[in-house]
């Protein structure tokens, strides 16, 4: 059995994590334009845009207030989908930013 000093591994590992959580921010976000579109008016996809997925939370940009109704209505199905797709339950919460 061989040692290694702490130090070497950690930030090696920790790198592997980060870039994981980017990969995986930047699948939700794809996932979530992908299956909103299947519910949502071209305008209503127009005005919004996912903008950031961290720690379970999704974070939704709304350029315009008239379609955030019609977004909200649809988020318990998108999340199911997205849920489904990456095998559990990664999307705990949408945050909307105006």
């Amino acid at each position: 059995m061989s040692w290694h000093k702490v130090s070497k591994i950690l930030p090696e590992g920790a790198r592997q994590l980060k870039s994981r959580a980017q990969v995986e921010g930047a699948q939700v976000c794809k996932l979530w334009h992908e299956y909103a579109a299947r519910f949502l008016l071209s305008k209503a996809m127009e005005a919004h845009e996912a903008m950031n997925f961290r720690d379970g939370v999704l974070t939704i940009e709304v350029t315009d207030l008239t379609y955030l109704f019609e977004i909200k209505a649809c988020r318990p199905k998108v999340i199911g989908l997205i849920n489904k797709v990456m095998d559990g339950g990664l999307v705990k919460r949408v945050r909307y930013r105006m």
